[in-house]
Order: structure tokens, then sequence, then C-alpha cells
């Protein structure tokens, strides 16, 4: 854009909102085409730990599962992910994170002290940090949003774990 003395003006980005549920993200370039991502605002009851999770899939080919131990179904987690998509959090009260390993100790699920939402899960590896939301967590759940499936990672040695999870869970940026 040129101003009143012919020089050219720099454009200045402005933080997206927060508001809505869902917003357009930014483009990103995959060979020759270009994918529209949709991000999905999420978080604990209180407020004490948000997130955005970015996506170009439709709402409609999430893969939703339902893990069948005690820990994920007493919590009422169903979780999805997108090896392709983006996910950051934001900590408003980062005394309130708690980090919960059991079984294989492969992952920490992220859940809140104070109000006890479990919000995801997240892998820490040599490829960097990967996470999968529970969809319950997210602000409006969408439409479309296919059901949960029953999933069992029975049988599976930590290694295996953690490699399946680092193919198929979504790439966090900025801090876990």
């Amino acid at each position: 854009m040129k101003s009143k003395t012919g020089k050219v003006r720099k454009s200045v980005a402005r933080p997206a909102s927060r508001k809505p549920a869902r917003r357009p993200a930014s483009k990103k370039k995959s060979g020759t085409k270009a994918l529209q991502r949709s991000v999905y605002e999420g978080g604990c009851h209180c407020g004490a730990i948000e997130y955005s999770y970015a996506t170009a899939l439709p709402v409609h080919k999430w893969e939703v599962q339902c893990c069948q131990c005690s820990f994920c179904r007493g919590h009422g987690a169903c979780t999805t992910a997108d090896p392709a998509g983006e996910m950051q959090f934001r900590f408003v009260h980062p005394e309130f994170l708690r980090r919960y390993r059991f079984g294989l100790r492969t992952a920490d699920f992220l859940t809140c002290k104070e109000c006890g939402t479990l919000v995801a899960a997240v892998l820490l590896s040599r490829r960097g940090a990967h996470s999968m939301i529970n969809v319950n967590s997210l602000r409006e759940i969408p439409r479309r949003l296919p059901a949960g499936k029953p999933a069992k990672c029975n049988g599976e040695s930590a290694e295996e774990r953690r490699a399946r999870r680092a193919r198929s869970w979504t790439p966090v940026s900025g801090p876990v």
C-alpha cells in the first residue's frame, strides 16, 4: 500500500480474536495446493487451560476415538488428532495444570486441578511434542462430529505406542 509520499507501507498483522469457537486459519502450502485450516478453541471448564486446534480436515472426517481404559472412561474422553494440523496451548493459570502419567507412562494427560477437566494428552519425543484433544473439551462441539469409536491399545509396547502417537497425533507449537 502506498502512502501520500509515494513510499510503500507494510501492513501490520493484527492478533486473531479468541471469541469464535472456530475460525479460518492461515493457508499452508502442500505441494501445489493451499490448505485452508479451521481453528477450534477448547479448554477446561474454569478457563485455566486453553488450546487452539487447527486442522484442514472437515469435521465429518475427524477420527474420534473413545479409549476404553478406566481413566479415559472416567473422564468421558473421546479424542481426535490430525498429524497435518497444529496445536497450541495457553496456560492462563499454570498452577492449575496437572500432568498425569499412567500405564506405560508414554504421555502426559493434561487435567485441570481446579475443575477436573481432561483437556488433552501430550507426547514428548525426539520428533517434538504431539497432542490429541478431548473433543468434549471443545468450547463448541462442531456439527457433524462423528460418534466416537471404542479404541483399545492393549498389547502395544511402550515404544510401539510412542511411535504410533508420534505418527498420528497433532504437532504442538509453543509451550507444552
